[in-house]
């Protein structure tokens, strides 16, 4: 069988959705012995972040769809957007009929605008790993104006539009199924863990960790925030940020300003996280929103790291069994997230409870079983 997946950006993120994708491309192209090609725009050359099988076929069209982005005026973006998708279309539409998939992945990024369009016989599968709205949510975070605001919720109605002319819509979570009203296309296939733990947590240690993008909507300044009321009553543990983004500076400088850089400090990413995880007894998960499953959370659970999280859409509540193998505090309240920190570290027992809950839970999401549910969707529409 062969399977094409589209991917915004590039490969060389360390981010979530790269992860996952590449993870499950490996599966498919190393224990199914599919034929596995995934489509970037965005590469220019960068090395690729995560191991990546050598039988996957790697096609990078570097049209350079984000090289302006934030810099232009929003008319300019939009005029650029236009042509930029036009080229894109046009070489994507070549490279499918060449490459003549039966299945072709979107990851949902600008392709979502044309695919239905293609006739090159392949069935067309979206995969959303943010929630339903976010295309609104963007608009919000970089836009106070009315006019791109309204933009959004226009870009937010047509994409439900065309994702219900799609052959399958998979959704991560439960709850995101709600963000698709009258799609009788949508299924529920959670992320994959992406590794088997070889080590896991004593929850001993004083420290907790964050993983994730360094970006406003990751609500990194929300926690440095929150750990200036836990440094004043546990003064001894740490919080270690791992991740890189355009906030870095800011959150340096935050750092700084709350006289923290003793207890809180900013790490850059790493490939073999796993290897990271059984060093914290916490996850701690400040997210504003553009997290429709948390892939962080269930890799520390799976290391027997229990989970704090705000309870924003759409993920953590899937994921966080709230008392059991972590806790869900209500969005942006940093009084009851410092609270609940505080409650964990003063409770030896409870984190070694919540931790061993953690692992067990995290079984639900291994490799094996989350890929058959694919293979069994491939065979089903193909």
């Amino acid at each position: 069988m062969k399977i094409v997946y589209l991917l915004p950006g590039g490969l060389f993120n360390s981010a979530g959705m790269e992860r996952v994708t590449t993870t499950k491309a490996n599966y498919l192209a190393d224990i199914c012995n599919y034929d596995v090609s995934i489509v970037t725009t965005e590469q220019m050359g960068r090395p690729v972040f995560y191991p990546l099988s050598d039988k996957i076929h790697l096609y990078h069209l570097d049209i350079g769809i984000h090289e302006n982005f934030g810099k232009e005026f929003y008319l300019q973006k939009m005029v650029s957007r236009f042509y930029k998708v036009r080229e894109y279309k046009k070489r994507l539409e070549k490279l499918l009929v060449e490459v003549h998939p039966d299945i072709t992945i979107s990851t949902l990024g600008l392709d979502i605008e044309f695919i239905n369009d293609f006739k090159d016989g392949s069935i067309k599968i979206g995969e959303l790993h943010f929630p339903g709205n976010f295309r609104k949510l963007m608009a919000r975070k970089l836009y106070s104006s009315f006019f791109p605001n309204l933009v959004g919720r226009i870009m937010t109605t047509d994409l439900i539009r065309k994702c219900k002319k799609l052959n399958r819509l998979v959704v991560l979570t439960e709850e995101e199924t709600t963000y698709w009203p009258g799609s009788n296309n949508v299924e529920v296939i959670p992320n994959p863990l992406p590794f088997e733990p070889q080590r896991f947590s004593t929850t001993k240690n004083k420290k907790a960790i964050a993983v994730g993008r360094l970006a406003y909507e990751k609500g990194f300044d929300l926690l440095i925030k929150t750990w200036e009321k836990i440094a004043v009553r546990h003064p001894d543990w740490e919080l270690t940020i791992y991740g890189n983004g355009s906030e870095k500076d800011t959150l340096s400088k935050l750092i700084e300003k709350k006289h923290l850089r003793n207890v809180v400090k900013l790490h850059e990413p790493v490939r073999e996280i796993q290897n990271v995880y059984p060093d914290y007894s916490m996850l701690l998960f400040p997210t504003r929103y553009l997290d429709s499953f948390g892939m962080v959370i269930l890799e520390a659970m799976s290391c027997g790291v229990p989970a704090i999280a705000f309870d924003a859409p759409c993920g953590p509540k899937d994921l966080i069994q709230d008392g059991v193998n972590g806790f869900l505090v209500e969005s942006g309240d940093l009084e009851c997230f410092a609270e609940t920190i505080n409650k964990l570290i003063e409770s030896d027992d409870l984190r070694e409870a919540m931790g061993k809950a953690a692992v067990a839970f995290s079984a639900n999401f291994r490799i094996e079983k989350v890929m058959d549910r694919w293979i069994r969707l491939f065979e089903e529409l193909k």
